[in-house]
């Protein structure tokens, strides 16, 4: 999980707990050494990766580097973005790590979207098995054109998909996953998903089942769906006002147990 920031290290940390709540194993998070120190034991469960900074709490660009073995040899699923900020250096290194990522399965969220669309080349950038996962101003941002409304933003995602050669996830109250060739959308609206954080832990979520073995495809559609059923049990537990997404990420077990149990 790389990102982090003085201003958001939260962000990070709750990819890395969601990604932990759907069995991804170890997990470790790469932030600026500064942020890294400022983490360190708020989540035991959570190991860290101090990367090279350009100033106190931004990532410099030779962090690329220092990931790229590391991405190489023993990790099955990166995630980029979550909390990482803007600063002079973060969108080079953000188009370094994605290059040296290769064939690593990628999720790019948040702060990572943000530098793609700051790039003119950004989206040629991308590893072969890529997923975004921009909401509608994101999405605005990557396509320079607004997302439409109702059917017209499942086409806009399934055309996404197709011209970046990623899967994308078009997240919203109405979620939209597609590969270019099959799109699915998640029409079940929540309140309780709409907190801040949320859509880091589906990220997180996302990577998880990337880790464990499945396809980009089958990874964005099994995360959405875990994500989304999370928010449910948290509403009805709840109601649809005050959920945290560190609740979200702890209640995604639960969503899972339903799909071990066929229901």
């Amino acid at each position: 999980m790389v990102g982090g920031s003085s201003r958001y290290p939260g962000a990070l940390l709750i990819a890395c707990r969601a990604a932990s709540r759907c069995g991804a194993g170890v997990v470790t998070a790469a932030a600026a050494r500064s942020v890294s120190e400022a983490i360190a034991g708020i989540d035991p469960n959570v190991t860290l990766f101090p990367l090279a900074e350009a100033q106190p709490g931004a990532v410099a660009v030779g962090a690329a580097a220092q990931l790229s073995q590391f991405l190489g040899e023993r990790i099955r699923a990166l995630v980029i973005g979550p909390g990482l900020a803007h600063s002079t250096s973060t969108d080079e290194f953000v188009l370094a790590v994605l290059r040296n990522a290769k064939s690593v399965p990628t999720v790019v969220d948040a702060d990572g979207l943000n530098a793609l669309a700051r790039s003119d080349d950004g989206l040629r950038s991308l590893p072969g098995r890529c997923i975004l996962t921009p909401h509608d101003g994101e999405a605005a941002r990557l396509s320079g054109q607004v997302v439409p409304k109702g059917a017209q933003r499942v086409a806009f995602a399934a055309r996404a998909a197709r011209d970046w050669k990623c899967v994308v996830v078009l997240k919203g109250p109405v979620t939209v996953v597609s590969d270019g060739k099959r799109t699915l959308v998640h029409d079940a609206p929540n309140a309780a998903l709409g907190v801040a954080g949320s859509g880091d832990a589906l990220s997180g979520a996302i990577a998880a089942f990337l880790a464990r073995g499945l396809a980009p495809l089958a990874a964005a559609i099994a995360g959405v769906w875990v994500h989304g059923r999370a928010g449910a049990l948290l509403a009805a537990e709840i109601g649809q006002s005050g959920a945290l997404a560190t609740e979200i990420a702890d209640a995604l077990p639960r969503a899972l147990r339903e799909v071990h149990r066929g229901r």
